[in-house]
């Protein structure tokens, strides 16, 4: 059998089988935004092993189905900044270790953009729910048998040699059955909250969309909101009230008429900036009501300790780390924890770009998530009376900028693949809506027709009504 008679052929025996991407998806997105679970069990080394043949697996899988990147759809602002990333290695003032983080941030990046070209809205939303609700549910289990078995803290496994662990390092301190804080897989409060935001997000669009069934929704609505309340991180909080208002407004917006549309949003708009303004000039209270002190458990000082070091290499920063290393002297003893222990980050996405990354990387990832909650937030109005599903990208961009003022994990890992496929599957239907447009006024050959058969046809990536239930 010639080549050409076997290749239609293999495409029909691929087609006729059960999809692996949205399986391997799940695992990606777990990988990304659990990894700290997994590296506490196997060790740094294992886990880059881990991630490296994930990255392979997720590849060879999306060549197989027949996927492909239309060049055209890759978001340029999020690619600009991840080649400011990798080219700093030019002028880090720690190379070895800038060439790594940039390999790292290559792989996320690629992860995500792999993730939104292979799987519909739908199916990357399931994918990301499967894996966060796998998250919640080890961790509750982790905590409890930590809690009632164990009956005291548990260490990363790979430190059960060392002499001494620092009380900053410990997986898991034990709390659950005194109401918290819990930490679970990650061995944080702060992310795992943030992951039980977004189970919250993304169960309540599937349900909206009607493919969540009463149990389900009532299970893992429970779940998420357990995991929030015990790990009372003031930060997610806050953008669970913030999301929740965007919830309110768009069901107003979907419920009202057309005429009144603008005006119910520009009111929106203004009580939102009033609202925020408020918040600033009252932090001191609002940071009490969220059981924080002034300062934001110490979040300022950590700032401006950042901001001193910024001044020193102001226009393309000190070089991308993504995390910050214990072992360079500039963060050895930059800000200590009282276990004696250095920080980890700048705890804010802009100040970690600034020093990073300088005022080039800074204004690159500002306007990479200005650019991403107008699109976001545009696909979500222009759409609003016909699917819930295009609900989520703006629901999930609200939640990453929220948490981006305190935290800098929107620059990595789980919230930067996210960002990444978000990116992607919206510069994606931006090129269908121009094909269809092009259709439209005749000029067809502007773009991809809805019926063609190829990986990524409109069809079956860019509608917002493909329907892919499980």
């Amino acid at each position: 059998m010639s080549a050409k008679a076997h290749a239609p052929m293999a495409a029909a025996v691929r087609g006729s089988r059960r999809p692996l991407l949205p399986a391997v998806g799940t695992w990606a997105f777990f990988l990304t935004f659990s990894g700290q679970g997994v590296r506490n069990v196997v060790g740094w080394w294992a886990f880059g092993l881990i991630a490296a043949v994930s990255g392979i697996v997720l590849l060879l899988v999306f060549l197989y189905e027949g996927h492909r990147v239309p060049w055209r759809a890759l978001p340029p602002v999020t690619s600009a900044y991840v080649g400011v990333c990798v080219l700093s290695v030019l002028w880090s003032q720690y190379p070895g270790e800038t060439a790594l983080a940039a390999l790292l941030m290559v792989a996320t990046s690629a992860a995500g953009v792999l993730l939104a070209c292979g799987l519909s809205l739908r199916q990357m939303t399931d994918a990301l729910s499967r894996a966060l609700e796998a998250t919640l549910v080890l961790s509750l289990l982790l905590e409890a048998w930590v809690a009632l078995v164990l009956r005291h803290p548990l260490i990363p496994l790979y430190m059960r040699d060392w002499d001494e662990v620092p009380i900053s390092y410990y997986w898991v301190n034990g709390d659950l059955a005194r109401g918290g804080p819990i930490q679970g897989i990650v061995g944080n409060r702060n992310p795992l909250a943030f992951i039980a935001l977004l189970t919250l997000l993304c169960v309540a669009v599937r349900w909206a969309d009607r493919r969540v069934r009463p149990l389900g929704l009532a299970v893992w609505t429970a779940l998420s909101v357990l995991v929030l309340v015990l790990t009372g991180s003031a930060t997610v909080s806050v953008a669970l009230v913030v999301c929740v208002a965007i919830c309110l407004l768009l069901w107003l917006v979907r419920h009202a008429p057309v005429r009144l549309r603008p005006v119910l949003l520009m009111t929106a708009a203004a009580v939102g900036v009033a609202l925020v303004a408020a918040a600033i000039g009252l932090h001191s209270q609002v940071t009490a009501v969220l059981g924080r002190s002034a300062d934001m458990s110490g979040r300022w000082e950590i700032w401006q300790r950042v901001l001193d070091l910024w001044e020193e290499h102001t226009i393309l920063g000190w070089g991308w780390i993504m995390y910050w290393v214990p072992w360079l002297p500039v963060f050895a003893t930059l800000v200590v924890r009282p276990d004696g222990t250095p920080t980890m980050s700048a705890h804010n996405a802009y100040i970690e770009a600034l020093f990073q990354t300088g005022v080039v990387g800074a204004a690159l990832v500002v306007v990479l998530v200005l650019l991403l909650l107008f699109r976001s937030f545009r696909l979500a109005l222009r759409n609003i009376d016909s699917d819930a599903s295009v609900l989520l990208p703006a629901l999930l961009m609200t939640a990453l900028t929220v948490q981006s003022f305190t935290e800098s994990r929107l620059l990595s890992e789980g919230n930067w693949v996210l960002v990444c496929a978000l990116g992607t599957w919206l510069g994606l239907h931006r090129l269908y809506e121009r094909s269809r447009n092009g259709m439209h006024s005749g000029a067809a050959a502007a773009g991809p027709r809805l019926e063609d058969p190829g990986p990524v046809h409109a069809s079956g990536r860019l509608t917002l009504t493909h329907s892919d239930t499980p």
